[in-house]
């Protein structure tokens, strides 16, 4: 497989990715936020502790790391561009 391959396809994902949660797509950072919500209570249940948990991160907060994943998935991408268009 060569390098720029690679760096695309890796490029691609994490760009992909972290869009589909920063802008929300299909509720994905809503659902980030539920799945917390959801092992934060199963845990209660489990240690019989049930204070209201710490919420780390919100939706908003979900979206924002989104955000910097994809733009970071932006830069292998272009990275792969430019050795492919290089390679000679």
């Amino acid at each position: 497989m060569p390098f720029w391959l690679f760096l695309m396809l890796f490029g691609l994902a994490a760009a992909v990715s972290g869009g589909r949660v920063a802008f929300n797509v299909r509720g994905a950072a809503t659902a980030m936020e539920a799945s917390q919500q959801r092992g934060h209570d199963l845990r209660a249940a489990t240690t019989g502790d049930f204070a209201p948990p710490v919420k780390w991160i919100t939706a908003f907060g979900f979206r924002a790391v989104g955000a910097v994943v994809g733009l970071c998935g932006i830069v292998p991408a272009l990275a792969g561009v430019a050795e492919l268009l290089t390679d000679a």
